[in-house]
């Protein structure tokens, strides 16, 4: 009982700071102890103790002071060191009181509030609405938004609301991304909701078809550009909806306190004991933040596609759906169907900042210092990599058939469906599955991890792992849906070589002069056997290209499952590309029999004759053994093995990447040698 008491009077803040102060006042030495500040954080400390709410709980007090004065005794013997202590310890005295002390807390955040009018700062949540979005002009054009960031504090967290891309791929070829949260957790991880793909061909789909060049300011001095190409073209397909236009119930704080729950009875001295005053300030806030909130989940354009699907799907009778409601495979690939006809950005915001801006807001002084000390960047990265791996919940890639149609027109029939009657028919065929339909590929349960090396000698690794993988024909006018293809699973591994990060030039492989060429020419000569001389080809043509490799392996876990209809498309595109090699192979001769002019007259005829005959017994040929119907048949009996089969099938191959863009790279520096290589 004593020792509890006597403990109790050492914790008594009160009591230390007059024993302080008395000290201060009769003797010398304690009144430099007292400038430092860890007095102060002391009876901070301790007056959070006496409020059962303090910092580092888990700390036992005395071994905590203990360590605080050792290391003040350790920094009063140099006059730098002292200042370095006192620099620390009052902002730790702030933070302590932000932390302990509602009072200066609510302070704090009604003080932001006023000096900052863009942020929203609730209990120890910081949010950011309005965020200009991310225009990327480098080797793409793109748009990337961001419609609103919630950090924690106390979590060390940030949660994303509505992230939008669109990126030009080429100028038939745009690719767009939406996801409703992306949650990433400091040193911890990053977790990535539903995430949704589509890619759109063709200036019918795209929304970013009709840009011309790159849209790069002139000085590069401007942060925030307004009404650039990129923005005028989003904002012609945006939704105009406002936070102030839409009705939005008011979140009310009772039911964020109670989180649906109702209040228990108690007593009043227990109820008055547990009362927490709330300021006006911080309700208003909190009602505001949870209000825009609300608002940019149900203007997202997948929560609304999700409302139309689940909402069709239910007024539908049992026996007339094409798909169940609660696969959440099958709802997720009908959400991409129907965000296939959105525009990419949905909601751009009135300003837009450039990556080539923000890559030059550094001084270039500072770009030669980080130049020159490249194993800083890859002593930042190797940590971050470690300790940040990416759970996604899923990713569903759409692209319309209708596109894919209008590919294999152009690369595959080249004109023959209207030659030939039997082109003209599998034509037909093959438009039909694919004209009104959208074609998605959906993977769920996905990890990444990525290990970048502090040491340049070793490669750079990204690991992928899908726990699921699944493709879906749907219908979007009918909401038909059907699957198509489904795997056990699959991953992928991503080898890239260290000296492609940036300011790594100097690790790159020397060009190839002359005499190394000449040398691999050898070898091509000299291989033994046909594999050597193949790799030997490789090597020589990637020589003459200036060109390195980024090792790719895929592996797909059986079993697998599909559909009749893809074996029958499959199998119709198969028998049309050799009947359209078949047509070109005559077309071909027969260009070289017209141009032979020292040919006499019965030759050509017997040339005619022969040739007839050939065309004759060819499509014979592909009318027997290139049979659609028969190949699909037959690999049908082939996949039916592979829907009971156990093991991994797989591709690995290498991914060709110039090198001329890394050797010329522009940089000040670039006659300086590398102090950390």
């Amino acid at each position: 009982m004593k020792s509890s008491r006597l403990e109790r009077t050492l914790k008594d803040p009160i009591l230390f700071a007059a024993v302080t102060s008395i000290l201060s006042v009769l003797y010398n030495w304690p009144q430099r102890w007292l400038i430092s500040g860890a007095p102060l954080l002391q009876i901070l400390i301790l007056a959070g103790e006496a409020r059962e709410y303090r910092v580092l709980p888990s700390i036992h007090l005395w071994p905590l002071f203990t360590t605080l004065h050792l290391i003040y005794a350790i920094c009063s013997t140099s006059w730098l060191l002292y200042y370095v202590f006192a620099a620390i310890c009052y902002p730790a005295c702030f933070l302590v009181s932000l932390f302990q002390f509602e009072i200066v807390g609510d302070f704090a955040r009604k003080s932001l509030r006023r000096l900052l009018k863009q942020l929203h700062f609730i209990d120890d949540k910081i949010a950011f609405f309005d965020i200009p979005a991310l225009e990327i002009d480098t080797e793409v054009d793109g748009l990337m938004v961001l419609r609103g960031i919630t950090f924690s504090l106390s979590s060390l967290s940030f949660v994303v609301h509505g992230v939008e891309v669109g990126i030009k791929l080429s100028d038939d070829m745009e690719l767009a991304i939406q996801s409703e949260a992306v949650k990433v957790k400091l040193f911890r991880g990053i977790e990535i909701g539903d995430c949704f793909a589509n890619l759109k061909g063709g200036q019918y789909e795209m929304t970013f078809g009709s840009l011309e060049g790159k849209s790069k300011d002139a000085d590069g001095d401007a942060v925030f550009v307004e009404s650039t190409p990129l923005l005028k073209a989003a904002s012609r397909e945006a939704d105009t909806r406002s936070l102030d236009s839409v009705e939005v119930d008011t979140v009310k704080m009772v039911d964020k306190m109670t989180d649906g729950s109702a209040p228990e009875d108690t007593t009043a001295k227990e109820g008055l004991k547990g009362m927490k005053k709330l300021s006006p300030d911080n309700e208003e806030a909190n009602g505001r933040y949870q209000k825009t909130v609300k608002f940019i989940e149900e203007t997202n354009c997948v929560f609304e596609a999700r409302q139309y699907v689940q909402g069709i799907a239910k007024e539908t009778p049992t026996e007339e759906r094409s798909f169940d409601p609660e696969d959440e495979n099958a709802v997720r690939a009908a959400i991409c169907s129907q965000l296939h006809s959105k525009p990419s950005v949905p909601h751009p915001p009135q300003r837009s900042i450039k990556v080539t801006t923000l890559q030059n807001l550094s001084p270039p002084y500072i770009r030669r210092f980080l130049h020159r000390l490249p194993m800083l960047l890859r002593l930042l990265l190797n940590p971050l990599s470690y300790f940040h791996p990416v759970k996604i919940s899923s990713i569903t890639a759409t692209a319309s058939g209708r596109w894919i149609d209008s590919m294999l027109v152009e690369k595959v029939f080249l004109g023959y469906a209207d030659q030939d009657q039997e082109i003209a028919n599998l034509k037909k065929r093959i438009s039909s599955w694919l004209s009104d339909a959208n074609f998605a590929v959906g993977l769920s349960g996905i990890t990444g991890m990525a290990s970048v090396p502090f040491v340049h000698t070793y490669d750079i690794r990204c690991q992928l792992a899908f726990d699921d993988v699944m493709s879906y024909r749907a219908l979007p006018a009918q909401l038909d849906l059907k699957q198509v293809i489904r795997l056990g699973g699959a991953d992928a591994t991503f080898i890239v070589p260290s000296f492609l990060l940036p300011h790594h030039e100097h690790l790159l492989p020397p060009v190839q002069s002359k005499d190394d060429k000449n040398d691999l020419e050898k070898q091509v000569d000299e291989a033994d056997g046909k594999p050597k001389k193949i790799q030997a080809k490789q090597e020589l043509k990637q020589a003459r290209k200036d060109e390195t490799n980024v090792n790719l392996s895929v592996h797909a876990r059986l079993p697998a499952c599909f559909n009749q209809e893809l074996l029958d498309f499959v199998a119709a595109l198969v028998k049309a590309t050799k009947v359209v090699e078949m047509e070109k192979d005559r077309d071909r001769e027969k260009e070289e029999s017209e141009a032979d002019e020292e040919t006499n007259g019965i030759v050509k005829f017997g040339k005619k004759v022969k040739g007839g005959l050939k065309d004759g017994v060819k499509r014979k040929v592909v009318d027997s053994i290139v049979n659609d119907r028969w190949i699909a048949k037959m690999v049908g009996k082939i996949t039916r093995k592979l829907e009971t089969a156990r093991g991994e099938a797989g591709y690995s191959g290498d991914l060709p990447v110039p090198l001329e863009v890394y050797r010329n790279e522009g940089w000040e520096s670039r006659e300086g040698d590398k102090l950390l290589p």
